[in-house]
Order: C-alpha cells, then structure tokens, then sequence
C-alpha cells in the first residue's frame, strides 16, 4: 500500500500547479515575460527613389533612426534619362520577384498596372479619409481603390508632393500688350496669343505666343487628356466613336497659335523669351528659373472651357510598397513618418537650399502654415480648388516624361494627323502601347 503524502509534500503539489496556471494564463493573456521578450530584429529597408538625392532625406532619415535603431536605410537614387526602361525593368522585377527592393517611387499613372503587385497601406497608418482630409483632391482619386465586390478602399502609394499642369506666362510680354491678367478660357487664351506672336520684315515668327497645337511639343498627350475632361469624356471609351465632342476636343489641341517649330522644346522657348505662353508642370518651372533667373515668369491655371468645374491635371510620383518585399509594414512605418507634418518641412527645407524652386509639399495645410514660394502658393491655390482633369484613373497612362514613352508615342503620332478618323482607327493600337488591356 502506497504511504500517504506528508504535509510538506502536499504543499510542495499544490505550489507547482498553481504556479504552472499562472505561467499558461500570462501567456494566454497576451503577456510576456521580460527576459524572453523580443525586439524587432536588425533590418535594411532598400529604398529605390527617383529625382531626388539622399542628401534630401538625410535628417528625416536620422530622426528615425532615433525611434528605430533596429533600421538601416538603403537610399538608392535611381534618377535616369530613360525613365520608360526603368518603368519596364522594375515591373519585370516585381512580377517575378526578382531584386525587390522594400520601398520605390513611381509615377501615379503607373498604379493601374503596379498595383496587383504592391502592398496596400495598412489602415491604421493611411485611409481614404486622411487621404480626402490631408491632401488635394486629386490625389485621393489617384492612389485609393475600392474593390468591386466590397465597400473596403485600398491606398496604394502616398506623394510627398504635389504637381499638376500650369499656364507659365510671361509678365513682361503681357504688360506690353497691355493684359492685366492670365487667360481663365481657351478663346481668351488662343486670342491672347494671337496678340502676343511677334513676326520680323520678312514675316518668320521671331516669338510665338504660345507653345501651342505642335504635337511634338512637351505634354502634348497630358493636354488632350485635359481637354477630354472638359468635354466631360474619358479615356478610353472617348475614342470609341466620332462624337462632336471628341471632334471639339482634337480641333482645340491641334489650334495653330502661329508656333515656331524651330525653337523646339516649348520650356526652352520659355526661357529665351521665344513663347509669350506654356502649360508646363511645376518641376519644369524650376528648370525654367534655373536657366534664367532674370525671367519674367507667372504661373496661373491651366485655361478651361468648364468654369463652373475647375479642372487640372495632376502628375506627382508617390512611394509604394511591393507586395513582394520582406518588410512591407516597416516599409509602410517608414513611409508613414515621412510623409508627416514634421518631416514635410524638412525635406522642403532642403530642397529650398538647393534648388530654385522647392516642391510644392503634398500635404495641402503646409501651403498656408509653412512659408512656401508665391508660385507655389499660385499652384497650391489651383490644387485645393480642382478636380482632375478626368474621373479616369487610366487616363493617366498618357502622362508625359512620366516613363509612359510608348502610350505617349501612340497618342502623339495619331493625334498629330489631326484626324478623328484615323484617332478612332488606331483605338486598339492606342490601348495596347498604354497598357490598357491588361488594367481595364
């Protein structure tokens, strides 16, 4: 017969499951125990950027290192002339895995095609009501999806910038022809240019009025994509039929306003005084004012034939982060803190210091609270008044120096014919060298 437990043993039983009850429910509660608690391990976040040098980000990137020792950042500039093979090599490389970085920078039209391979932001550092709340309206209508069978909205890439199309005129040549303000409708702009072209004895045009209805002029394709918001059309459904509107639309972009085809790039014209009048994105203003720092120069909006709807068309790049990354939240943290208050003045502080002309911050109460450049001030002012110029995401694909070469190419060579005829002809042609097939 077995003995009975002494008292001592007893106790010693009672003890050792208590105690073991009390480890399983610290751990069913979700506790820790100190020495076994971990800290996030030591990561590299490999951060592929464009237009911008790691001297921009160098403070931003040293205060958060003071909030996460466990993070290095790989700041890789990727800045090339041929944006459109970069494009194509970094799909490649996110399609098939292949050299995945965990944070880039792409142009807004490329989310269409990107974003099956990018990771959403996580709800609790971005929604589209901090997106509608803190940044222009176009830009909500840019990076935030919904899915089609539910009510969930997805943000795929957040701008630390915002830049749209501007009329870039010369405030010297309309003082002289006696204008006191920017043209607001396309009548008064292709008349004022009609007022400002200035022709020599033997009646070659020694300065255009406007770089205007040249398909070989810069964002020729961005400008129709303006005009068919106007009309109230979007791309590409506008070019299924010979609708009067679509007609309107090619006549106004291809409106001679006597265009000197010699002096070729329209913001080099700008810059030797050879065109009265540009539309002109903000970063091209810069290299304006780069060039020539005694230049006459006035940004105002683009003219519209909608002044009941104010229009613009956006083209800003956004940081995203591939779906296929090995740290896509801390990715996201990252891109979180930079695209704070904080760090927006800082990096704008920067590129002050530097450049003649800084970024307008994509965080629109920074144009009012933070002492930005009057042409600045003139853009902010358009932004946070003005919808896209189409409530196509995909119209976008036909954004110029954007990496959009080959859909920007298609556009320009059937639009140029001034035909409506051979533009409806060549749809398919148009929506394959857009990569429209593969996103709508």
């Amino acid at each position: 017969m077995r003995k009975p437990k002494n008292k001592i043993e007893n106790n010693y039983y009672k003890y050792l499951t208590l105690s073991a009850l009390s480890f399983c429910l610290y751990f069913m509660t979700g506790c820790t125990i100190p020495f076994l608690s971990s800290k996030p391990s030591d990561i590299t976040l490999v951060y592929e950027s464009l237009w911008e040098k790691s001297g921009t980000y160098e403070d931003v990137f040293a205060n958060y290192k003071k909030d996460n020792s466990y993070a290095t950042i790989d700041f890789q500039d990727r800045s090339a002339t041929d944006i459109s093979a970069y494009k194509s090599d970094l799909l490649d490389r996110l399609k098939n895995n292949r050299n995945v970085p965990d944070v880039i920078r792409i142009h807004v039209s490329w989310l269409p095609e990107f974003k099956d391979y990018l990771a959403p932001a996580p709800t609790d550092y971005f929604t589209k009501e901090t997106i509608d709340s803190n940044y222009y309206p176009s830009v909500s209508s840019l990076v935030v999806y919904k899915n089609a069978d539910s009510s969930n909205y997805f943000i795929y890439g957040i701008p630390f910038y915002y830049d749209q199309l501007n009329l870039v005129y010369n405030t010297a040549h309309f003082n002289e022809a006696g204008f006191k303000a920017a043209p607001t409708t396309w009548e008064q702009f292709f008349r004022d240019s009609y007022f400002l072209t200035k022709k020599d004895a033997s009646n070659q045009i020694i300065r255009s009025g406007a770089a205007f209805g040249n398909k070989d002029l810069e964002f020729y394709s961005d400008i129709f994509g303006l005009l068919l918001g106007n009309a109230n059309l979007e791309f590409p459904d506008a070019i299924e039929s010979e609708s009067d509107s679509l007609q309107s639309v090619v006549r106004v972009l291809n409106r001679q306003t006597d265009w000197n085809p010699a002096f070729q790039n329209s913001g080099n014209a700008f810059v030797s005084r050879r065109t009265s009048m540009a539309i002109l994105p903000t970063w091209r203003v810069n290299d304006i004012l780069s060039a020539n720092k005694d230049i006459e120069l006035g940004v105002a909006p683009v003219p519209s034939s909608r002044q009941d709807r104010p229009m613009n068309w956006p083209t800003f790049f956004v940081e995203a982060v591939p779906a296929s990354a090995k740290n896509t939240n801390e990715s996201w943290k990252l891109i979180k803190y930079m695209a704070s208050e904080d760090s927006a003045k800082s990096i704008y502080s920067k590129q002050a210091s530097v450049r003649r002309l800084p970024s307008l911050p994509a965080l629109k109460n920074l144009a009012s609270t933070l002492d930005i450049d009057p042409i600045l001030k003139s853009v902010a002012l358009d932004a946070a008044n003005s919808n896209p110029g189409t409530g196509s995401k995909y119209s976008f694909a036909m954004s110029d120096r954007s990496g959009n070469t080959p859909c920007v190419d298609g556009i320009r060579t059937v639009l140029g014919q001034n035909d409506i005829k051979i533009l409806i002809e060549a749809r398919e042609s148009i929506l394959q060298a857009c990569s429209l097939k593969l996103t709508k």
